[in-house]
């Protein structure tokens, strides 16, 4: 019986780019994401006859909505962009705890799609928030595996330094995690 797991949602992020940008820039990942959502439907409808039903399917349908906290990220603005200029935006999502065939790489899912929705919203209590849907051409996302590094996945975080009194050449990278 083949070894089973589960995908951890906070696992998952998502990348973004406009793919009218895909010669100058590489994929980002959307900083503060907290839920996205990947949908396939299709349409169906059953018609009487004198044998019984039969089902036709209609055109699959998918599409991927992302939520995040506002922030300063030019890829924001992009996303903001697309919906305005109606241009095509590239996502994947990346399970960073499915490694792929090779070394660096994961399991990911890659579509193109076209924003549909696109929401701010900020309340007195809470930080802003945008989430944003889109429509996926063809219906739905490829499978297949992506390489990310170290950075591509903590763009947001930063390095280690000691306790003391810390200069540039006195940096470390080593960072561990905790042990218990």
């Amino acid at each position: 019986m083949a070894d089973l797991a589960t995908k951890a949602g906070g696992k998952a992020l998502v990348f973004v780019r406009q793919l009218s940008k895909e010669a100058d820039m590489v994929g980002t990942k959307v900083a503060y994401q907290t839920t996205y959502s990947y949908k396939l439907s299709r349409d169906s409808k059953s018609e009487d006859t004198k044998n019984g039903k039969v089902q036709k399917g209609g055109a699959l349908d998918g599409t991927i909505s992302l939520e995040m906290l506002s922030s300063n990220q030019d890829v924001l603005n992009d996303i903001e962009g697309a919906v305005i200029d109606n241009k095509k935006v590239e996502f994947w999502i990346v399970y960073t705890d499915t490694p792929g065939s090779k070394s660096g790489t994961y399991e990911a899912r890659y579509m193109i799609a076209g924003i549909t929705s696109h929401e701010e919203t900020g309340d007195s209590d809470n930080s802003v928030s945008v989430k944003i849907e889109a429509s996926i051409d063809d219906g739905y996302a490829r499978k297949g595996e992506v390489t990310l590094s170290i950075d591509d996945n903590d763009d947001t975080s930063y390095g280690f330094k000691d306790l003391g009194k810390v200069t540039n050449s006195e940096q470390s990278s080593s960072a561990s995690a905790p042990t218990k």
